[in-house]
């Protein structure tokens, strides 16, 4: 585990360009995002927790299995400058699931147990991994597809369902939906899966990952 100070969370996780066309999702209470941006080679996803505050920051590895990704967490900063809630940052590197470990996978279910509700069968073939310090994050992965289950506590007279594309310079790229709690066992949270074939097959994207090695720390 690495701690940040406030100076280095506010280079990594808040002075970002973004040259990537972001359509707007629906409104989750508490939550901002996920956006989508690239540095380093490697794909990053972005969510705000509004009412979550952390004073400082850390840095943790997704998964030993996955030596280039991690996720980073620290106090968020707003375009006006104030700061207030927690930014929860993903780097993704395509490069951990070209390994054996992902090649065949077993079907995977929610962290209480319940399907996932865009699959067919309701559950996603991947390997499931639980970052307790990671606002107990739980992420999928797999060759064809990269997410996770963000638990979030949603307000009681918020019943809408919510359910979105993650569009990137009008592309698909993935899904984003809220699960309520339907019973006292189950967890409420943000749903957040990218799927990788979309990734690999956009050459734009693919050229952008290549070019952003070369400009070290900058956020397309």
């Amino acid at each position: 585990m690495k701690f940040l100070t406030s100076t280095m969370l506010f280079t990594l996780l808040f002075l970002s360009t973004s040259c990537l066309n972001q359509e707007d999702g629906k409104y989750i209470p508490g939550v901002n995002g996920p956006k989508v941006n690239v540095q380093d080679g490697k794909i990053l996803l972005t969510v705000e927790l509004e009412n979550i505050e952390m004073q400082g920051g850390l840095t943790l590895p997704i998964s030993k299995k996955m030596k280039n990704s991690n996720i980073t967490l620290g106090p968020a900063m707003h375009d006006d400058g104030t700061w207030g809630g927690t930014m929860i940052k993903v780097a993704f590197d395509l490069k951990d699931v070209e390994n054996d470990h992902f090649k065949v996978v077993s079907p995977e279910t929610l962290p209480d147990g319940r399907d996932f509700p865009f699959m067919v069968n309701g559950k996603l073939p991947s390997l499931a991994f639980h970052v307790p310090k990671a606002k107990d994050a739980t992420f999928y992965v797999s060759k064809k597809a990269f997410g996770f289950f963000l638990p979030v506590k949603i307000p009681e007279d918020f019943r809408l369902d919510v359910y979105y594309r993650i569009k990137v310079n009008g592309k698909n790229y993935g899904v984003v939906q809220l699960m309520h709690k339907e019973n006292a066992d189950d967890q409420s949270g943000v749903i957040v899966l990218l799927s990788l074939d979309e990734v690999r097959k956009d050459k734009g994207l693919q050229k952008l990952m290549k070019m952003s090695k070369r400009a070290k720390s900058r956020v397309f």
